[in-house]
């Protein structure tokens, strides 16, 4: 027994599991969703949620008996984006980048675990748009910001990735579904330095990232370009790859990091 397990007190662990669950699950949490990620019944279930609605950190329907994330969770992601270092680095040069692309939505992600989050977004000018607010949850392998914070791993840590997202969800017909066609992509993603998103996540709306790099030249973060084809062509969005990694380049050497 490691010492992790050793001070790990079993309730807790699942109290944070279920706020883990409620963050990725479609819709409100009932008690059976609990006992089915957990394997525990329904009377542990039922005194797991009410404990941490107790807490001020869900939310139960009356109606439904429902429970759902309350708005308690979201002073902590503002708290934890706000301790984000690199955040204070980055967007002047998100705002640089937006006064050149008006009608596209300029946006940053890091990578936390197997998740991809958006930690900040300027928006476009243009209308209709999408809305991704910082903290948002995006999927890794039909992003381009997905596709260049994972574009480092190995295949074995891709598998893994594969298995916590619960296998490769197709949301439009362009979505990478294969394993070893995801493969292919992020090995071109790691040759050219951009990760593309062509109608692969929101059929009509088109992505181009690039990654930040720190003193290691492991990727720490990606910024990108992004807009609904009605604002922007996907030719347009592919022009603003020389702007983005102008931008990254810069961001990255005031992390310390110097190509070669």
């Amino acid at each position: 027994m490691n010492d992790t397990e050793k001070y790990n007190i079993k309730v807790v662990e699942r109290c944070f599991r279920i706020l883990d669950l409620a963050a990725r699950h479609q819709g409100p949490l009932s008690i059976q969703d609990v006992c089915d990620e957990l394997d525990v019944n329904s009377n542990m279930a039922f005194r797991l949620l009410s404990s941490i609605q107790s807490a001020g950190y869900l939310d139960k329907n009356p109606k439904t008996g429902l429970f759902s994330l309350s708005l308690k969770c979201l002073s902590l992601s503002r708290v934890a984006l706000q301790s984000l270092e690199i955040r204070k680095l980055t967007m002047p040069y998100l705002e640089l980048l937006w006064t050149n692309f008006q009608k596209a939505n300029i946006n940053m992600g890091v990578r936390n675990g197997t998740d991809i989050l958006i930690v900040d977004r300027i928006d476009g000018k243009s209308l209709p748009r999408t809305y991704f607010t910082p903290g948002r949850i995006i999927p890794f392998h039909c992003t381009g910001l997905g596709k260049v914070l994972c574009s480092q791993m190995n295949a074995e840590e891709v598998s893994s990735m594969i298995e916590a997202a619960g296998g490769l969800k197709a949301f439009t017909p362009d979505t990478i579904t294969d394993p070893d066609l995801l493969l292919k992509e992020l090995e071109k993603v790691r040759k050219e330095g951009v990760g593309r998103d062509r109608n692969e996540y929101i059929s009509g709306d088109n992505c181009s990232a690039v990654p930040i790099f720190n003193a290691d030249g492991v990727i720490v973060a990606a910024i990108s370009a992004s807009a609904l084809e009605p604002n922007m062509s996907a030719e347009e969005i592919e022009n603003t790859i020389p702007k983005l990694k102008e931008m990254a380049s810069r961001i990255s050497s005031m992390l310390g990091y110097y190509a070669v």
